[in-house]
């Protein structure tokens, strides 16, 4: 793998005698890890090794073919960088920070594909309110489904440009920018990254991610939170951005105290508390964080956090009594679905990963007829209709697997 020479040439500058250990590991295979879902619990990597900063995190030997998992498409868990799994402990210390609040209303500005929303909702009290935002409209369908595979039922996908949410106000408690950046923390595992990297890209990167950090600046209620991460290198899109937000928009960085055992580097010539994954030192790819506390007095009764985009997927059909209503595939994979209301049939893995196909189905001699749901491992996966001789596979088209063995 051949890094571009100005990168090399600016991370010589950047990390000094500790460059040629970071180049080294630049060229090591990406780590493999997964975090399990803890509202589907189901899934166990016993193979695993523990991911320190988010309990359920684990990194694995091997990497093994996902997309035939059926517990992957039930929800059970989300294959994701561990480095990223640190949103869930950043949440779970600021929800401390809080003082635990019963539920709490987050907003991430640049959530897709959804591993850092996800993390974020796992740290949650149930009754939170989440807003997953994407810019890019072509992104914003794999952030629906993983969304919708987790089963948060209080969180909504949207898109729109982050300048139309300072209209809404200051009304969340966390804002979370996961920023577009130039990719160099991906360059091992990304041949993009290493191809569309410049010092122009960066420069441009740096100047988008501003203008994203002041229109979130205008969205964090007094005494909330501002998440600021990349998953590049450079000063220009890390420490000297957390300058600007802390100089300009006038936020307070929170040091987050991480344990020193954790490996997680400091900045860089920076007089701020941020962070830095760095793979030469930890397990997982490159990402910078930091944590800002808007210091404007905190109001003693918050509003409600239901917000106007902050809706579910599914409409509420907990109440119909129509058996012959097909429930849409997100109200099924949701955490509140109520499985008294259907026939639940239990598939093996290969009956599984037919239904998943989109295949024809013999189910059991007995089933009801009617809409049924399939199920693998007690995790639902969607719905059929028994027609007696055989079933109607009415998994989504648009979301069928086509991979075999």
């Amino acid at each position: 793998m051949s890094l571009p020479q100005g990168f090399i040439d600016e991370m010589r500058l950047l990390l000094g005698e500790e460059t040629d250990n970071f180049l080294i590991a630049m060229q090591r295979p990406p780590v493999v890890s997964v975090r399990l879902n803890p509202r589907k619990p189901g899934a166990s990597f016993p193979e695993g090794t523990p991911v320190k900063w988010c309990e359920e995190g684990h990194y694995l030997p091997t990497r093994p073919d996902f997309t035939l998992d059926p517990l992957l498409h039930a929800g059970a868990y989300y294959v994701q960088d561990a480095s990223s799994m640190i949103y869930f402990e950043v949440t779970r210390r600021l929800l401390s920070l809080m003082g635990n609040p019963e539920k709490i209303s987050v907003l991430d500005l640049c959530a897709a594909p959804g591993g850092k929303t996800t993390a974020m909702i796992d740290a949650l009290p149930d009754g939170s309110k989440v807003t997953a935002n994407e810019y890019v409209a072509k992104r914003v369908h794999i952030l629906r489904e993983n969304l919708s595979r987790w089963g948060y039922p209080d969180v909504a996908a949207v898109n729109r440009d982050t300048s139309a949410f300072p209209r809404e106000g200051n009304v969340y408690d966390i804002v979370a920018v996961d920023a577009p950046c130039s990719g160099e923390g991906m360059m091992r595992k990304d041949a993009q990254a290493r191809e569309q990297w410049s010092e122009d890209l960066v420069e441009k990167c740096a100047a988008l991610q501003r203008e994203i950090l002041a229109n979130a600046s205008a969205t964090v209620r007094p005494g909330g939170f501002l998440i600021y991460s990349t998953c590049t290198f450079n000063r220009k899109e890390n420490e000297e951005n957390v300058r600007y937000v802390a100089e300009e928009l006038g936020l307070e960085p929170v040091d987050l105290n991480f344990p020193e055992d954790w490996g997680i580097a400091r900045g860089i010539k920076t007089p701020y508390p941020v962070y830095r994954f760095m793979p030469h030192v930890t397990e997982g790819e490159g990402l910078f964080l930091a944590v800002f506390r808007n210091p404007g007095e905190e109001e003693s009764n918050r509003p409600e956090t239901v917000r106007k985009a902050s809706v579910k997927f599914h409409k509420d059909r907990t109440k119909e009594k129509d058996k012959d209503t097909v429930p849409e595939i997100d109200e099924i994979l949701s955490v509140d679905f109520d499985r008294s209301r259907f026939p639940i049939i239990e598939l093996s893995r290969e009956e599984a990963l037919q239904y998943l196909r989109r295949e024809s189905l013999v189910l059991p001699e007995g089933t009801p007829r009617g809409i049924v749901m399939m199920a693998y491992k007690g995790l639902l996966l969607g719905p059929a209709k028994n027609i007696g001789s055989r079933a109607n596979n009415l998994y989504p088209k648009n979301r069928r697997i086509l991979k075999r063995e």
